[in-house]
């Protein structure tokens, strides 16, 4: 409880910022005890407070416990718990087996009397049994009532005692069963004895061997071992004057006193605790955290409150559950507050099971189911056999392993008559081993009444025995070195497995006990129990021996059981191999499909330990790389299930996957493969795991046009050498291997020459059947058994021996006294224990002669290498499966795989490897778009947005360019935008140059024609003066429409608007000074009007001119001054190009400007306008009345226009503003006084000025 409430105050998920403390109370197996610490708990308060630890008088929440029945009865009237259905699991039990005539045993306390209530209901409603007897066994021990009750069970027929009551009651009945000898009786217990090491001694196990037993689920909590090796006395977490279980705990385990120790307590020898006492080294059940049963319902319980003070704690005020929709708070929390949350929890536990309660405040029914396993060396082992949980939707449902149930009858132990095909040989030390050399076996149905049957093996497996004979030919090798265990003989006993759990089970045991019901006095090497075990070649088998093996430490090498899950030291501590891990296998799979750009595949697994634990890890190691997706994933089915078969061709058939994945045996692929040619599935690229890749079976002509092609990977091949010609030597008269047991041999020589031994099977010789002599000549015969070009589990069983051998000699050249175990001593021949040689195994390294270096890691585990195999279609219709390259890993360099792609043969056209993608790979430019609900490689490909960019494959988002680039057209790389401003290279800006420079050469010949005809009386009118400075700053005008055109520079950017300005201002100022001269001379024309044009002098107009011109200039400085124009990069116009623009800076001062200039303009118009009529043959006044009219409307033009142009649209039209104008005062104003001059000479007198002289037309 402790370790899961520290567990939870480090969560950053489970109650942030909330610290869980506790109060825990010993109940001293008392209810009177339990009772007083519960209302402790609940009320915070006992007699003695103590201000230091101010905590004690905070009333808990909640309560985990109690564990008695009796105690939570009485407490839970008053506070409230809950209860699990354990009687209807032990109906499954009973209902499976068929038994209906049982005995009921229960304890005299409320944990019994209710279980016999319940279980009679139980029993009436189901109507499927009957109770012999039903008896209360009394507490302590009564010998008057213990022997009544064994009378009754001894008399009665019921075969079954089902026994609800505590290990003291168990106790007290035991001694009278053995005392009246009651055997033949098959116990079940309740949970609260079925895994007590109390009972499990020598003197009762001839009586309770074979139990049956329901116990709670076992669990398993990360670091709790951790957590429980701090535990100190002096810890400063746990040490108070109250705190005194530590205390107790310590003086328990070490056997010693803290001080104050009792009287006379070191004067009897008793050591004094130092609370520096080393508690890993201590043996301790407190430490086994292998078998974690009430301990995982305690971690459940905390998490269970956890859960429910973090839902209350998420409660947003204003919809609460509770009146009002209020919330509760830790500051005023009522218990009724907690259990309303309690009851709505529901969560998972890293172990993987749900928590929830029902209506009834239960959790989850499921127990585990245990038998009693009664060992040879007399030890007992409580094995799991089962599940019995309980749903909504199934009810009952009762999961058994019962071929490796242990049954206390008739056949009574592991040395029992079965019937077991071996080779045996003596030696100082003797090997194990287990092969498969039949294909399958058959179990005959027992039904109880009679003994059992014993299996039949049947099938001959030639790859099988050559296994077994590459193990003996080993032992050979060794026993003629001189280097390698000299002067030791190695032995050997090899048994066949039949590919059945139950058979290589029962084989393992006997290899180990080295007892067996017959004992052959000239072979009494079979009596030894060997030090070790090469095999198993099944994972599932190797799984079931393994886990029990582990708990003696008994060694055992596999040189072809690949699954994953064998690498949890954990679970098997004595477990190596020589074969690499079915992890490995995944990520060499995966190195392959990447290396070929395969991202879309099926995958097929069988349904056992391989195929599954293949299929999690290969969609794990698929998850974590994210380099591809499984289209599919079935499971085969054992032996041809044609509808099963049928629907997974159906689905390869309609998938889009090119590539098909397949974990299985050679018999899958077999039955698979029949309903592939049956529906024409072609097309597929097969790729092979190593248990079929190199398997001869599916090569059959039918298969090849659709299996040719191939990829796989094989174990590592390998090359013994002497091989071949030791296994020319196997004869059925050799002196080395016959025996009466030795029957491999015969077997194998009858399958191979078709023959049978004497005596043979009935009619045999009748129907044409030959007999065999022993002579027949092997060496002539076709068999694949003399094949060893292509050894590859043989090699690996070639390594596990060696590895024995090599840790068997390290382990002899130990010196004493320097030896690796306690009181640095050595292990012996003599008293060789198994897991000394797993030490030594642990630490082997050395080199195979092909080469091969064979050490195992801190698994178990060998260098992972595999060859990848690929199956070549020949023209004359044979196969050959050849090696294309190899896949390996190491520390260093992680994958490797180098493969001989140009020697591949591909079964497609061309002769390329196929593609296999649900999508096509995204190119640059594009970005990938996830599909919904289908796998993460089916996507569609959507092109980058404008301003977007990716240069990568296969990429699921783009990148946005920089402020100053935009996307390219294939939207693969950010190009530099555009620069756009009015240039000199587009054409508006040529045509607006052209039109500035036409303007400039035009004033340029006007004011060259005035010079020329300066004296002529048009030309003087008016002040002439003030006509060329008009010509002059109308160049200006035209000039300065330049500076519009080409980047923008700072330089230009203040001039441009400053030069317009003030070149427009003082042609304006010019024509408004003629146009007051105009009327200032027609009003000195009439009486009284004389003095006027002593205001309108030359000096005055000159003065005129440039005052109102300095007005310009003054603006322009202070707007240049205080907020000057600059160029600007515009993006916001256009997403692709930049604008280069000159921002005005000050708007105000842009348009006082502007405004300036159309103030004189308007008063120029309106003067003219009044001067229009004025009598004068050559009235100017209307031509500057006419200029100003175009003037004025050019500019009231070009301000909206100049508003709603953006970029350089704006530069265009200020420039075509400024020319149009320009143009429209030049001609204007010297359009009609250049016609004159050019065309009209005559008119070019001052008496046609005068209007004195009409000329004629």
């Amino acid at each position: 409880m402790l370790f899961a409430i520290d567990e939870i105050n480090r969560s950053d998920s489970l109650l942030p910022n909330v610290t869980l403390g506790y109060r825990l109370h010993d109940n001293c197996a008392s209810l009177g005890v339990a009772f007083r610490a519960a209302f402790s708990l609940a009320s915070g308060k006992e007699v003695m407070f103590d201000q230091a630890a101010s905590c004690r008088g905070t009333p808990v929440v909640g309560i985990v416990g109690d564990s008695m029945s009796t105690n939570t009865i009485a407490i839970s009237s008053v506070l409230g718990l809950f209860k699990m259905p354990m009687v209807r699991a032990m109906l499954q039990i009973l209902k499976r087996f068929g038994w209906t005539w049982i005995g009921l045993l229960v304890s005299d306390d409320d944990y019994g009397l209710n279980v016999a209530r319940s279980f009679q209901s139980e029993l009436a409603q189901s109507g499927e049994g009957c109770l012999a007897y039903l008896e209360v066994l009394p507490w302590g021990n009564n010998p008057g009532e213990l022997q009544r009750i064994v009378g009754i069970m001894k008399k009665s027929t019921s075969r079954v005692v089902i026994v609800f009551a505590h290990e003291n009651h168990m106790l007290n009945l035991l001694g009278e069963v053995v005392r009246q000898n009651v055997t033949g009786l098959q116990w079940m217990a309740s949970e609260a004895w079925t895994a007590t090491t109390v009972l499990q001694i020598p003197s009762y196990m001839p009586f309770l061997a074979g139990t049956l037993g329901i116990a709670i689920r076992r669990g398993e909590i990360p670091g709790l071992r951790d957590f429980l090796l701090r535990i100190r006395p002096d810890n400063d977490t746990l040490s108070s004057k109250d705190n005194n279980i530590v205390q107790q705990f310590w003086e328990e385990t070490f056997q010693c006193r803290f001080p104050p120790s009792p009287p006379k307590w070191t004067d009897e020898g008793g050591r004094l605790c130092t609370g520096q006492e080393n508690l890993a080294t201590v043996k301790t059940e407190f430490l086994d955290v292998s078998n974690l049963r009430p301990e995982y319902n305690v971690y459940k319980a905390v998490y269970a409150m956890a859960h429910a003070l973090h839902d209350m704690l998420k409660c947003v005020p204003g919809s609460g559950p509770f009146v009002g929709q209020t919330c509760a708070s830790l500051q005023r929390l009522e218990p009724w507050q907690l259990v309303h949350y309690l009851d709505r929890i529901n969560f998972t536990t890293p172990f993987g099971d749900q928590v929830s309660f029902d209506e009834n405040g239960d959790a989850l029914p499921i127990y585990d189911v245990m038998n009693w396993l009664w060992l040879p060396d007399g030890s007992t082992f409580v094995q799991n056999v089962g599940v019995v949980k309980e749903t909504a939707a199934k009810g009952g449902e009762t999961t058994l392993k019962e071929d490796i149930i242990f049954w206390n009858f008739m056949p009574k132990k592991l040395q029992e008559p079965f019937s077991l095909n071996g080779i045996y040989k003596q030696g100082d030390i003797v090997l194990g081993g287990l092969f498969e050399t039949h294909y399958t076996s058959i179990f005959p149905k027992s039904f109880f009444t009679s003994k059992p049957q014993q299996p039949i093996c049947q099938g001959f497996d030639i790859q099988g025995f050559r296994h077994s004979q590459t193990m003996l030919f080993a032992v050979d090798e060794i026993n003629r070195s001189d280097s390698l265990l000299p002067n030791v003989t190695l032995g050997y006993r090899l048994h066949d497995n039949c590919a059945s759990l139950g058979v290589a089970f029962r084989a393992a045991f006997s290899l180990a006990s080295g007892k067996e019901k017959k004992f052959d006095q000239n072979a009494s090497c079979r009596g030894t129990p060997v030090v070790g075990i090469v095999g198993d070649s099944s994972s599932t088998n190797t799984i079931a021996i393994s886990s029990v093996f582990g708990l003696f430490k008994m060694p055992m090498v596999s040189y072809f059981a690949t699954c994953s899950c064998l690498s949890d030291r954990q679970r098997f501590p004595s477990f190596f191999r020589t074969i690499p891990s079915d992890a490995f296998q995944v990520r060499a799979m995966l190195q392959i499909l990447k290396r070929f750009g395969w991202t879309w595949f099926g995958l097929l697994i069988s349904d056992d330990d391989y195929g599954l634990n293949a299929a999690r890890s290969f969609q794990s190691e698929l998850a974590q790389s994210g380099e591809g997706c499984l289209d599919y994933l079935e499971v085969l089915p054992w032996g041809k299930d044609p509808g099963e078969l049928q629907r997974i061709v159906d689905i390869m058939k309609k998938s889009t996957s090119r590539v098909v994945i397949v974990f299985a045996h050679e018999n899958h692929m077999f039955n698979l493969m029949g309903e592939v040619v049956r529906q024409n599935v072609t097309g597929l690229q097969w790729m092979a795991s190593e248990a079929w890749s190199t398997s001869n079976v599916p090569q059959t002509p039918s298969y090849m046009p659709f299996l040719a092609g191939t990829l796989g990977i094989a174990i590592r091949r390998g090359e013994i050498p002497g091989l071949r010609d030791f296994l020319l030597t196997i004869r059925p008269n050799n002196s080395t291997i016959s025996s009466r047991d030795n029957n491999f041999v015969q077997q194998f020589w009858e399958e191979t020459f078709q023959c049978r031994f004497p005596p043979s099977p009935p009619k045999w010789t009748d129907e044409g059947g030959r007999l065999c002599t022993g002579q027949e000549n092997l060496a002539t015969a076709e068999t694949e058994f003399l094949d060893v070009s292509n050894l590859r589990p043989e090699y690996n069983v070639y390594k596990a021996v060696y590895a024995m051998a090599h840790a068997l000699h390290d382990m002899l050249r130990c010196v004493p006294g320097r030896g690796p175990f306690v009181g640095q001593t050595c292990a012996s021949l003599q008293r060789l224990e198994p897991w000394q040689l797993v030490y030594y195994l642990d630490r082997i390294n050395f080199t195979t002669p092909f080469g091969d270096q064979v050490s195992f890691d801190e698994n178990g585990d060998a260098l992972p290498i595999y060859d990848v195999m690929n199956w070549l279609w020949l023209p004359d219709g044979s196969t050959v499966v050849q090696n294309v390259g190899v896949v390996k890993e190491t520390a260093a360099t992680g994958g490797e795989t180098t493969l001989k792609e140009d020697i591949i043969y591909w079964n497609f056209v061309p002769k390329k490897p196929p593609r296999s993608v649900c999508s096509e790979s995204c190119p640059p430019g594009t970005r990938m778009a996830r599909r919904k609900n289908e796998p993460d490689c089916c996507f569609d490909c959507i092109p980058c947005s404008d301003g977007e960019i990716n240069n990568r494959t296969d990429s699921t988002e783009c990148l946005s360019c920089p402020e100053d680039f935009w996307s390219s057209p294939q939207r693969d790389v950010c190009v530099p935008k555009m620069i756009e401003f009015l240039s000199y290279n587009d054409p508006l800006g040529i045509s607006l140059t052209t039109a500035s420079l036409i303007g400039t050469l035009n004033c340029a010949i006007v004011l060259g024609i005035f010079t020329h005809h300066r004296t002529t009386p048009v030309v003087r009118a008016n002040n002439s003066e003030l006509s060329f400075l008009i010509l002059l700053s109308l160049k200006l005008c035209f000039l300065c429409a330049l500076l519009f055109i080409g980047q923008p520079r700072l330089w230009t950017c203040q001039l441009r608007h400053a030069a317009f300005g003030i070149s427009f201002v003082l042609c304006v100022s010019c024509i408004l000074v003629k146009t007051m001269v105009v009327l200032a001379v027609f009003k000195a024309s009439k009486p009284a009007g004389g003095n006027s044009l002593k205001w309108f002098g030359a000096v005055q107009q000159r003065g005129t001119v440039v005052f109102l011109t300095l007005i310009q200039a003054a603006i322009c400085t202070t707007w240049l001054v205080s907020s000057s124009p600059a160029p600007n990069k515009n993006t916001q116009y256009h997403n692709d190009r930049i604008v280069v623009e000159c921002v005005v800076g000050s708007r105000v001062g842009f348009g006082v400007l502007l405004g300036y200039i159309g103030l004189l303009a308007i008063l120029s118009f309106l003067l003219a306008f009044l001067a229009r009529n004025l009598p004068d043959n050559f009235n100017e006044a209307k031509f500057i009345t006419f200029s100003m009219l175009v003037f004025c409307a050019v500019w009231i033009a070009f301000i909206p226009a100049y508003i709603n142009s953006p970029g350089k649209s704006a530069d265009a039209v200020e420039v075509f503003a400024i020319l149009a104008s320009s143009f429209g005062l030049l001609g204007a104003l010297f359009g009609p006084k250049c016609f004159i001059i050019l065309l009209r000479p005559e008119r070019n007198t001052k008496k046609a000025i005068m209007g004195r002289v009409v000329p004629k037309e």
